[in-house]
């Protein structure tokens, strides 16, 4: 069977992934999300995610907020998607910081006490 460019360059990406890389492992996350080249998978988009967010990559960070506020591929969990938000928001992600608005907006105001704590962020 003869590779094609297409299959080279995926397998080049999990490659990447696998090896650490960051950007490779949201990319990889994010093709299987969206079923770009690659079965849409949400198990495997949301594995690969959260690897990249675990490291720091604000807009896996902002993905799976939008995740757990919506419940796309994951339990829904308010409190969980203030966190993801809240650390891309505080990477410069405006979009997460407008997300971060609306949930908080949901939450009571014991959960956003204890999320400030948590955060270590002033009332």
């Amino acid at each position: 069977m003869e590779e094609t460019e297409e299959n080279f360059s995926l397998d080049a990406l999990a490659a990447k992934a696998e090896a650490g890389d960051v950007e490779a492992q949201y990319e990889l996350g994010w093709r299987h999300a969206l079923g770009m080249e690659v079965e849409l998978d949400d198990d495997v988009a949301v594995e690969w995610l959260q690897q990249a967010a675990a490291a720091g990559h604000m807009l896996a960070q902002n993905n799976l907020g939008a995740r757990h506020f919506s419940g796309d591929g994951v339990e829904q969990d308010l409190l969980q998607a203030y966190r993801f938000f809240f650390q891309a928001a505080n990477q410069g992600d405006r979009k997460a910081g407008k997300n971060l608005d609306a949930v908080a907006r949901q939450l009571s105001e014991a959960d956003l006490d204890s999320l400030r704590a948590e955060m270590g962020t002033p009332d």
